[in-house]
This record gives structure tokens, C-alpha cells and sequence, in this order.
């Protein structure tokens, strides 16, 4: 079987998957291949990922009477009208596949990949940002958004599947990108959209999660060291411990920065407040001072990762700090919105316990007052919301328990918290987020800060309007321009 890429190159199957195994007749040539039997069509190859069972039976008999030229499988599956190709992983394979397909696009970009627990959309919007102040023309995939080079798009992944990741990238150097930015999503690594991609350098800012064997953690986070090309370069944040261990078994060219342990590029604190981060970072014998409107350990974190992506494409210091001072702020990344009111607010996309951690310590110090925080459940509930309410009632002086999509939400999931929260002096279980965010709003005085978490630049629907969308920033600040209208 040849795939016939859309470059107009040939590649036979037998090179790309060596171990290959063809039950039918193999002399085909595909030019599209697909995991969603709805989208084949006459002359397409079907990729089968459906576990055992109906849903597979059904998917199977949807592409052969669409017409597939073939299906690509972990199985023989007998008894088919049409060859079956079989490969020991049939994701690694798709992934390959999709990036033969469409030329093998990263290999006419530098392509970055980010990925860690939290942190990996602001580290890529700043190296993205150090890229073009550098002169560079950059493609960006990232949970705010796709960018190719001329157009934006709204993702419904941080990470694309394989066949719209491999033609995303390639429309990106169809449009003179020099550069491609790619957030790699947990989601991403265990499903391996990342197949065939090959990176220049791969950010890892942290894997700190609880339960978790440093074993699994590495096999989670850590094995896009895999899709490095051999000059590759692995940067790591070395006040982790768990991007430590994997330092210390890479074989890749490696970087490292950090706070607090020993690293090749450093950072020293200065001084922090609401809405301002001052601080040193130290490249060899060389200090150079960062003034930075988003602020927390965290951040300073992610700013020393894309320093070091700056310095691996040899853009100068100065033009790096610049660019980092040039981003006031990130949609949903500890984001203020500002309306006149006499305390601060935040939005931030936060669903772990680690990550709520880290917005907690950038911001309680820093509050006179009371912290007033707007949570929804975290991500993984089952594992992670005693930690999450924990964290809340240790370092708020207000919790308020809401859904982060009231219109697509059962309020009935927060029943048990409510009667929880009963015996619980400062927490509250309100599940219209509009009437969450509302109520901490009105409860703030002069000097609290309101920190509303979970759902970052997501959009959402309220309860009684179910057929409006707003994100949090957007709600908070007509709210409060409603309540302060004479304020500029």
C-alpha cells in the first residue's frame, strides 16, 4: 500500500510501519485516512481505535459501506470485503500516517512542544511572544487557540487529534511559519496525538501530582522526550522533582531552570504584589532585571522556560525581557479584571489541587483582606476534591462551591457538599455560577480579592439562560460595571 501525500510524494506503508502486516490485497494508494467512520469516504483508509465490543462492530460497518479502501487495526478482523493492515499500536501508526500524508510538515518548522500539570499555555504564549519580537513568524496550538499563520480558530482540544494536528502544522508552513508552539495536553500523551510529530525542543514545567509513581508520571509527561529529533533539546524545571529523575535518564542535549534548586538558568525574586512580579534572572555570569504585570512563583516559572527557549534559537536577552514584559496578562491565567471596584479580582483557569495551590500562594500574601474564592469542582473529583476544599478552607476567608457550566450541568452532583457545608463556617454551596460570582462580589469589601477558579477563558452557560455563553472574565466585568457605572 503507498500513501500519496498532499505534496505529492509517494511513501509506501512498509517504510513508515516496518512492522506491518497486510491480510487482503495490499496494492492500494490512500491519499486520506480517518478515525471517525462518519467522515470516510469512497478510496479512504479507516483507522480503528474502538475497543472490542458493538461500538467497534458498528464503527467497522459504517466505514466498509462508506466505502473505506481499507482499515488499519491491532486486529486481523476476518471476514471483511476489504484489506485489513495490521500494526502492533494503532495509534503510533495514525499519528505517522497523518504527518506522511501531509509531507511531513515539522520538518519544515522549529516546532516547541509544552507540557506539564499547569503552567503550559502562559510558558507557550510567552516563547511565542519571544519568537516574534525576535523576528520569527509563529503557528501557535494551545487551549485559547490555533493560530496558522493567518487565521485564528476557537479549539475544542488543547492538544489537536492526529489528523487535524498534522494539518494544522502543515498549513502553517504552506504559510511561511518558521515557527510552531504546540501545548501537549495529558490527553494528548496517552493517546498519543503526538505521533509522528517531531519537536526541536519539549518544555516539561512540572508533574508534582499526588498518588501518582514517579514511574507513571515519567510515562505520562516524560515520553515526548521519544519525539525529539537526535539534536533535540529537553528543558526541564529542576525545582520539580519529578523533571529531575527524568533529567537524570534522558540521553537528549537537556536544559535546566529553577528557583530555588540548582539550574543552568535561574531566577531571584524581587518583590511581588497584586498585578506585579519584580525579579532577577541569571544566565551564567549575567543578571538582568524583569518587571512583569502577572506575577506568582508559578509565573516566574514559566518565564524562565521561555527563556530558555529564547536562548535555544539564540535570541538576545534583551529582546527575551522585553517581550516577557510586554504580556500584561493571559486570558483565564490569574487574570484581573478591573472595574472601579475598591478590592481586586481574578479569573483563573485552575482544576487541580497543584495548580490551585500555586494560585494560592501568589495571591493570599498578597491580600489585606479576605480571599473570597468562586471554585467548581476539580477536574478528577474523585481523586482530588478533599485536597481542593482543603486548600480552600485553609487559605480563604470565603468558599463558594458552584458548577462551572450551571446550564449543562445536574446541580444534584454538589448535593453532598452542600449538606457538607452546612457545618462549615465559610463555605457555601451556590450552583448558578451567575449567582456564585454575584453573591462574592457583593459580599467583598475594601481590600479582599475575589479569586473565581475552574474555569479560566472557558465559556459557560448560567442556569436560567441556557441559551447564552459567557466566560467569567466577561460576566465579572459587566457585573461590575453595572455596580460601579461612573467609574472609568
Amino acid at each position: 500500500m503507498k500513501l500519496c501525500s498532499r505534496a505529492g510524494t509517494t511513501i509506501t506503508l512498509q517504510q513508515l510501519l516496518p512492522d506491518l502486516q497486510v491480510f487482503g490485497d495490499g496494492e492500494l494508494q490512500v491519499g486520506v485516512c480517518h478515525s471517525q467512520p462518519s467522515r470516510i469516504k469512497p478510496g479512504d483508509l479507516f483507522v480503528l481505535l474502538h475497543p472490542p465490543g458493538p461500538r467497534r462492530d458498528a464503527a467497522i460497518e459504517q466505514a466498509v459501506g462508506r466505502g473505506c479502501a481499507a482499515i488499519l487495526s491491532e486486529d486481523v478482523l476476518p471476514g471483511l470485503s476489504v484489506p485489513v493492515i495490521c500494526v502492533s499500536d494503532v495509534r503510533t501508526a495514525y499519528g505517522r500516517i497523518c504527518h506522511a500524508l501531509h509531507g511531513f510538515p515539522t520538518q519544515k518548522l522549529g516546532v516547541i512542544g509544552v507540557t506539564g500539570m499547569y503552567g503550559k499555555t502562559t510558558t507557550s504564549c510567552l516563547v511565542a511572544r519571544i519568537l516574534v519580537q525576535a523576528g520569527y513568524s509563529v503557528g501557535m496550538l494551545t487551549s485559547l487557540g490555533y493560530f496558522e499563520g493567518e487565521e485564528s480558530t476557537f479549539p475544542v482540544e488543547t492538544t489537536p487529534p492526529p489528523d487535524e494536528l498534522a494539518a494544522r502544522l502543515a498549513r502553517m508552513a504552506d504559510n511561511e511559519c518558521t515557527h510552531a508552539v504546540v501545548e501537549v495536553s495529558a490527553k494528548a500523551i496517552k493517546q498519543r496525538y503526538t505521533a509522528g510529530l517531531e519537536f526541536d525542543t519539549v518544555v516539561f514545567l512540572n508533574d508534582e501530582a499526588e498518588g501518582a509513581s514517579s514511574h507513571d508520571a515519567r510515562c505520562r509527561w516524560f515520553s515526548l522526550v521519544d519525539n525529539l529529533r537526535p539534536e533535540g533539546l529537553a528543558i526541564f524545571n529542576a525545582d520539580d522533582s519529578r523533571c529531575r529523575a527524568a533529567l537524570a535518564e534522558t540521553d537528549h542535549p537537556a536544559l535546566t531552570v529553577g528557583i530555588h534548586a540548582a539550574a543552568e538558568i535561574k531566577a531571584r525574586e524581587i518583590h511581588r504584589h497584586l498585578g506585579e512580579e519584580t525579579f532577577y534572572i541569571c544566565v551564567g555570569d549575567d543578571t538582568f532585571p524583569v518587571r512583569t504585570k502577572m506575577f506568582g512563583r508559578h509565573h516566574v516559572r514559566n518565564c524562565l522556560a521561555a527563556v530558555a527557549v529564547g536562548l535555544t534559537y539564540h535570541v538576545p536577552m534583551e529582546v527575551i525581557v522585553q517581550a516577557i514584559e510586554s504580556v500584561d496578562q493571559i486570558p483565564g491565567r490569574l487574570q484581573p479584571v478591573l472595574g472601579g471596584q475598591p478590592f481586586s479580582v481574578f479569573v483563573d483557569a485552575a482544576e487541580t489541587s497543584t495548580s490551585l495551590a500555586a494560585v494560592l500562594e501568589a495571591v493570599v500574601p498578597q491580600v489585606q483582606g479576605r480571599v473570597i474564592c468562586v471554585a467548581s469542582l476539580p477536574r478528577n473529583p474523585r481523586q482530588e476534591l478533599g485536597k481542593w476544599l482543603e486548600l480552600i478552607d485553609a487559605h480563604c476567608g470565603l468558599g463558594v462551591i458552584t458548577l462551572a457550566n450551571p446550564g449543562r450541568e445536574d446541580p444534584a452532583i454538589l448535593s453532598p457538599l452542600a449538606y457538607e457545608s452546612m457545618k462549615s463556617p465559610r463555605r457555601i454551596v451556590i450552583p448558578d455560577r451567575t449567582e456564585a460570582i454575584g453573591w462574592a462580589l457583593t459580599e467583598a469589601r475594601e481590600g479582599d480579592c475575589v479569586l473565581v477558579i475552574g474555569n479560566g477563558h472557558r465559556r459557560w452557560r448560567p442556569l436560567k439562560e441556557n441559551d447564552l455563553e459567557v466566560d467569567d472574565f466577561q460576566f465579572i466585568r459587566q457585573w461590575l460595571e453595572q455596580e460601579f457605572p461612573h467609574v472609568t
